[in-house]
């Protein structure tokens, strides 16, 4: 499991943050809580497990803003959350889930601004 360990993190991650259904957020929340328990080695999963819980995920605004900013303060997630919100979020068909977006990597830009302009904002304009 050791070699799957940081893409199948990221990918719970981004699940349990921007899914548009709640219970697709919940569940992955739920499924990386079982995985750091079981397997004791995704990248600071006892701080995330913290702030993201069941109820903080429940609100796709507190999802996208406020948890999203707190797992973007370790370098592990980063870059493949801004990818997705930059990448595919902003492309999705409702125009809140762009909104917010849009808002997300605006709260995350502070952690990595060098790599927010060369990687994110120059392929974007």
């Amino acid at each position: 499991m050791q070699p799957h360990v940081n893409t199948l993190a990221n990918k719970l991650i981004i699940v349990s943050l921007f899914d548009r259904e709640v219970n697709c957020r919940r569940a992955a929340s739920a499924t990386f809580q079982e995985c750091v328990g079981r397997q004791g080695n995704f990248p600071h999963g006892i701080e995330i497990l913290t702030e993201a819980d069941y109820f903080t995920l429940s609100n796709r605004v507190n999802a996208y803003l406020n948890v999203s900013c707190f797992v973007g303060q370790f370098p592990e997630y980063f870059e493949s959350m801004v990818k997705h919100l930059a990448f595919t979020k902003l492309f999705h068909w409702e125009a809140q889930i762009r909104i917010l977006s849009s808002q997300a990597l605006s709260v995350l830009c502070i952690f990595n601004p060098k790599f927010m302009i060369n990687e994110i904002l120059l392929p974007l304009i």
